[in-house]
């Protein structure tokens, strides 16, 4: 039971960083294969559908075993090979202020870190552009500094309601 509300506590997501999985197939062979595969002591068998792409090659997907979809990449979970959808794995979420700020700085040449200094302006860049992209640098940042001003007030109040109830036990 969570301190925050009647009921269990809901299970971590799961993420594809988290999951073991099958890399891409190769795309040099034959229009269709099958590959089988030994998972947890089972063997399962993945077929191998390769497309010809427009400018030469080819380009090869396994396809799902539990939703028939064209997949580049399978996942084990709890034993079983499919594609991330069918597992409901998700990828790491950045929130959209820290990945506008990184972007930022990366188009002006700096250093990614929300306390790193603002490089200065490149000799080739126009001084309206860079000052319109510094302008949209301090402004995610602004929301950044808002959001943790946010999480660590919320984590000071916790831990206010924790050492109080230590108090009233002793």
């Amino acid at each position: 039971m969570g301190s925050f509300g009647s009921g269990a506590e809901p299970a971590p997501r799961q993420l594809v960083a988290n999951t073991q999985g099958i890399a891409a197939p190769v795309h040099r062979g034959v229009a269709r294969e099958v590959v089988t595969f030994q998972v947890d002591g089972d063997l399962q068998e993945v077929e191998v559908i390769r497309q010809v792409r427009r400018f030469g090659g080819s380009q090869a997907y396994w396809r799902c075993g539990q939703c028939s979809a064209l997949r580049s990449h399978l996942y084990v979970v709890a034993g079983v090979l499919a594609c991330r959808c069918c597992h409901q794995l998700s990828y790491r979420r950045v929130p959209s202020a820290v990945a506008r700020a990184a972007k930022i700085r990366r188009r002006l040449g700096g250093v990614p870190g929300l306390l790193s200094p603002i490089p200065r302006q490149p000799r080739h860049w126009h001084p309206a552009h860079y000052r319109r992209l510094v302008a949209e640098l301090i402004e995610a940042e602004r929301v950044i500094a808002r959001m943790l001003h946010g999480t660590v007030a919320a984590l000071e109040r916790r831990k206010g309601r924790l050492h109080r109830g230590r108090e009233q036990r002793s």
